[in-house]
């Protein structure tokens, strides 16, 4: 008892001590009445940017839990918020910009639809940048109603007090919000709220605020809570911690720290990744991985600012599969800095130090190294994400082959080799299964002679060999027994076909049909339209991009729909061929939409004029005004029809047709895109523009569509020898040999190779010498380097051959 009055009277002093009064100091635990300074801070509509005098009056008042009325002064307070200013603030854009931007999403329009015909409001963005600008302000949109339902959600259990409700209010990001809302969300009470249930809150807030506190007599032996010092010196401590942390003004500073702080990323084994079973005394994997795939990052670390994306999707997926534990390291300088600017605003530096050192270990820190991982794992999922669209989008534009009779061969040795053969519109007009003998060359092999017959019957003109398993030993006996004589053979990629072959959509595509056929006829369609096989595919078994099983579904749907849609900006789509996958993902259509769309096709034969669109259900004056200019009606009365031209433009376009002397009727012929560019390569395109009452955007669009050269019979121009003849399997190669493959994969840190055998190899972004890294789809010439088991194949670029 004598030491525990030596420690109060102690106590006492320094309490004394830090009581008098500091120069510069604040006076209160309230925040100041300050001019708001963070990113997202609050901001009303243009007739009253700040908060209303009732509201104020509110806000400035005490701590206490809100009462009704005060409540439904404040509850709308959320519903204020003007999105297009955030998107400017978190964008760093023109709030004129943002503006345009969000209105025009709210009418309806969709990003290409912005990006194509709408690009001189958002001052021609290029649609990357539109598709960050969209995610950004959804991400407004979300947080917008995630404050509306906490502060409802805390309200209705009594916990919303006027300083939690600004803190909300002035969170920047779901994160920022779940540092206030997560101590409060448990429906037992939080630390601080048992506290405040003593009746300490005052005593708190006067300590905080330099006032002497007497914490002996605050003790009673009545509550087993308040009995001695020490719980009362506790409960204190959480009240103050929870008025430090949820301080705007603490809240704005951990942010600029957070900026400027320097962490760092370390991990190492899990200890359970190295148990051994008692049964066979082998290693126990607990994991779908094989533990030595992570063997670099055992023990590993790495400044976060330094940390590349796939090394941080490479933690995570170590992480999920419980053979790494990964953390955060924050340096000892954010606590201490946090610390002074504390100091600042309070008076009572004995329980500023107290209150800050509670909440850093149990909120602030933990938070940090959560918010830390999620923008590391963010930035990866987007440069996954990027790299997924542009291998993506050079592989949907792979060069079709169209007006063909095609056979797609899905080779296999147990299985067989499924074939499907289609006709030039891609209709299915045989499919069958063939036993070749691939192990042994047999004169007579039936399976031969029934291809050739099979060929010839449909009058096949070229042959898909997808580049799966048995692809070499099939390649060859076609060659031994002179199929592929006459009939040219194209290797073709086969990721996702056999996926695809067993999905809803292929079924109802061809129902009751033998999956293992459909993967044959979706090789064959690859080759005639590769854009409108390959989206039918799930982006995250078509064997581009990186990590791609590791980014959420969700993005890599929205990925290929806006790269699909990009790619349909440019070349259009014919709406009486369109597939129902593809017409779904046309601008302002869905697959109820498309539906109607293709059941009134079948209906009526066809569309024969843009403007029958709108005689389809559901297609209303919107829906149509953002779809119509992605879908082309070849062959019809009007000509502007079968171009990007928006019909909202015709009349423009008709009367520039006419200044610069050339006939519209004239689209089709082969010498119709020269003579325009010779008409227009000496205009002044700002002038004409207007004088024809357009922006200068409008115009340009209808002079690339009018240069536009009208489809083309494709000739086969890429049927070249693919793959080295000498070595057909992955155990026939040998360090120093030289191969020739195809890129199938393009990421930041190299690019893989079908050479063949079997299994992607990895060309090093060290071991491309003087050249640039290749593209998808390239062909080029390698050496094989030294590979230990069990890595991946290794090759260094010797040249491209295309």
């Amino acid at each position: 008892m004598e030491k525990q009055v030596k420690i109060t009277r102690k106590r006492k002093l320094e309490e004394k001590e830090d009581a008098k009064p500091r120069k510069k100091l604040a006076r209160t635990v309230e925040p100041t009445k300050s001019k708001p300074r963070t990113v997202k801070e609050i901001k009303l509509k243009t007739k009253s940017q700040s908060v209303s005098a009732k509201t104020e009056k509110i806000l400035l008042q005490p701590s206490s839990t809100i009462s009704d009325e005060k409540a439904d002064a404040t509850e709308g307070s959320v519903d204020l918020w003007d999105e297009s200013i955030v998107l400017a603030q978190v964008e760093k854009i023109p709030e004129k910009l943002a503006k345009n931007l969000v209105s025009l999403l709210s009418e309806g329009c969709t990003l290409p639809f912005i990006a194509r015909y709408r690009k001189t409001a958002v001052d021609n963005l290029m649609p990357d940048r539109l598709q960050e600008l969209y995610e950004t302000y959804q991400n407004v949109i979300q947080l917008k109603k995630k404050a509306k339902s906490v502060i409802e959600t805390l309200k209705k259990s009594k916990k919303l007090t006027l300083d939690v409700e600004k803190s909300i209010l002035n969170a920047r990001n779901l994160s920022e919000l779940d540092l206030v809302y997560a101590p409060l969300k448990s429906h037992s009470l939080s630390l601080s709220e048992r506290a405040k249930k003593l009746g300490l809150e005052p005593h708190a807030r006067n300590a905080l605020n330099g006032n002497y506190i007497d914490v002996e007599t605050l003790c009673t032996k009545s509550n087993d809570e308040l009995s001695n010092v020490d719980k009362v010196e506790a409960h204190i401590t959480h009240i103050v911690a929870d008025i430090i942390h949820k301080d705007p003004r603490v809240l704005e500073k951990i942010r600029s720290l957070k900026e400027e702080t320097k962490f760092t990323i370390v991990s190492s084994r899990t200890k359970s990744s190295m148990k051994e079973t008692k049964d066979s005394g082998q290693r126990k994997i607990e994991s779908k991985s094989d533990p030595e795939t992570y063997k670099i990052y055992f023990d590993w670390k790495c400044p976060s600012h330094f940390v590349k994306s796939y090394q941080t999707l490479a933690l995570n997926r170590g992480e999920d599969e419980k053979i790494l534990s990964v953390k955060v390291v924050v340096p000892d300088w954010f606590y201490n800095n946090l610390e002074r600017f504390c100091i600042t605003l309070w008076n009572g530096i004995f329980w500023i130090k107290k209150g800050l050192s509670d909440a850093y270990s149990r909120l602030i820190k933990p938070w940090l190294s959560r918010q830390v991982r999620s923008e590391l794992t963010v930035a990866a999922q987007k440069e996954a994400i990027k790299t997924f669209t542009t291998n993506l989008e050079k592989y949907l534009l792979t060069e079709p082959i169209k007006n063909r009779r095609i056979a797609g061969l899905d080779p296999g040795f147990k299985a067989g080799c499924k074939v499907g053969i289609i006709n030039h519109n891609g209709d299915k007009l045989e499919t069958f299964t063939l036993h070749p003998d691939l192990r042994r060359k047999n004169e007579n092999d039936p399976a031969a002679s029934y291809l050739k017959s099979q060929l010839k019957n449909h009058m096949v003109e070229l042959i898909g060999l997808g580049n799966g398993t048995a692809c070499r030993e099939t390649e060859t006996w076609l060659k031994e027994y002179r199929i592929s004589e006459d009939i040219p053979v194209i290797i073709v990629p086969e990721q996702g076909a056999s996926i695809y072959s067993i999905s809803k959509e292929a079924q109802k595509e061809h129902p009751n049909m033998d999956p293992n056929l459909i993967s044959a006829l979706s090789i064959a369609r690859r080759v005639l339209d590769p854009l409108g096989e390959l989206i039918k595919v799930e982006p995250k078994h078509l064997g581009v991009g990186m990590y791609q099983h590791d980014i959420p579904t969700k993005m890599l749907e929205t990925a290929l729909d806006s790269t699909v849609e990009q790619i349909v900006s440019l070349v259009g789509v014919d709406i009486n061929t369109a597939s129902l996958a593809m017409l779904r993902r046309i601008s302002g259509l869905n697959e109820s939409k498309a539906k109607k769309i293709l059941d009134y096709r079948l209906k009526n034969e066809g569309f024969s004029s843009r403007g029958e669109i709108l005689k389809v259900t559901s297609i209303g004056k919107i829906t149509y005004q953002q779809c119509v200019g992605f879908l082309k009606i070849l062959g019809g009365p009007e000509p502007l029809d079968a171009t990007i031209i928006h019909p909202e433009s015709y009349t423009v376009a008709k009367s520039f047709a006419k200044k610069i002397g050339v006939n519209i009727n004239e689209m089709s012929q082969l010498n119709f895109p020269a003579l325009v560019e010779q008409k227009t390569s000496s205009i002044n395109i700002d002038r004409i523009s207007e004088d024809l009452q357009t922006d200068v955007g409008t115009l340009e669009l209808i002079i690339s569509a009018f240069k536009q050269k009208s489809y083309e019979e494709n000739i086969i121009r890429f049927v070249k020898p693919v793959y080295s003849l000498s070595v057909q399997v992955k155990e026939q190669l040998k360090e120093g040999m030289t191969l020739t493959g195809v890129v199938r994969n393009v990421v930041p840190f190299g690019c893989f190779v079908d050479c063949g055998v079997g299994e992607n190899g990895l060309i090093h972004k060290s071991k491309l010498g003087a050249s640039s890294t290749p593209r998808l789809g390239d062909r080029v010439e390698v050496t094989v380097i030294a590979f230990p088991q069990p890595k991946r194949l290794q090759f260094k670029l010797e040249r491209i051959l295309d």
